[in-house]
């Protein structure tokens, strides 16, 4: 009786999977008849390439990355964001701010907030999509003059910070300052969707791996963004926010 033999072969990125047909064999004082090779089916499935690396988006002039981080080596970070994948490098000149979570109850007559709206706009009746808690800048907390987007990725309603006067159940009174020195009153309305953060400064030993992050800065040559800032934001149900289109 013959037996068939089986050889495995390895090529890259194929998986091939290859039917065995068995061959039948018979004795007999005559010469066997001749016998048909067996039949063979090879099946391949190719495997889907990595995500490319991609350049960092333009917002207001700066380069951005936005994304989930997959390694730190060094001063180097990998990140994984819908484009595929980036590459941020940072420096000790890097600013380095996170979000932790706190409760309503956190937010308190005196602090200093950051309100980013799902709805409504400065001066009337808005609804918070997060209120964020930030430093005051010489115990005033005064707007930038531009969108506060308090460390979270971009929205089209932007943000504005200010002081609280006031809480209640479900309401935030807002003074907002302006740098001329005018000030604007905001009712603000909170729900079970708000988002309640801490954002405050932290050293590098904070990067690090599966946190989420929202790097600017200026993209090499190399493809590397050099970041100016990084933000490191709170997952939100179970993945990392990311910019909003206008």
């Amino acid at each position: 009786m013959q037996k068939a033999s089986i050889a495995c072969y390895w090529m890259p990125a194929i998986i091939g999977m290859t039917a065995l047909a068995t061959v039948g064999c018979g004795s007999s004082d005559k010469p066997a008849p001749s016998e048909s090779p067996a039949a063979s089916t090879t099946t391949s499935a190719v495997a889907s390439p990595p995500p490319a690396t991609t350049t960092p988006l333009k917002v207001n002039g700066e380069d951005e990355v936005a994304g989930s981080i997959d390694s730190v080596s060094g001063t180097k970070i990998e990140v994984s964001w819908p484009q595929g994948s980036a590459s941020v490098s940072f420096s000790d000149s890097t600013k380095i701010m996170e979000l932790t979570p706190v409760e309503q109850a956190d937010i308190t007559p005196g602090k200093c907030v950051t309100i980013r709206p799902s709805s409504g706009t400065e001066g009337g009746t808005v609804t918070a999509e997060a209120v964020v808690i930030g430093a005051s800048s010489g115990g005033e907390c005064k707007k930038t003059g531009g969108a506060d987007n308090a460390g979270l990725p971009r929205s089209p309603l932007g943000g504005f910070r200010g002081n609280v006067d006031s809480v209640d159940a479900k309401t935030i009174f807002l003074t907002t300052l302006g740098a001329d020195g005018s000030s604007t009153k905001t009712t603000v309305e909170v729900n079970d969707k708000t988002l309640f953060a801490d954002r405050h400064r932290v050293d590098a030993t904070a990067i690090v791996e599966g946190k989420c992050i929202i790097a600017g800065g200026t993209n090499d040559t190399g493809g590397v963004l050099q970041a100016l800032t990084i933000n490191l934001p709170l997952v939100v149900d179970g993945a990392c926010p990311l910019p909003k289109a206008g």
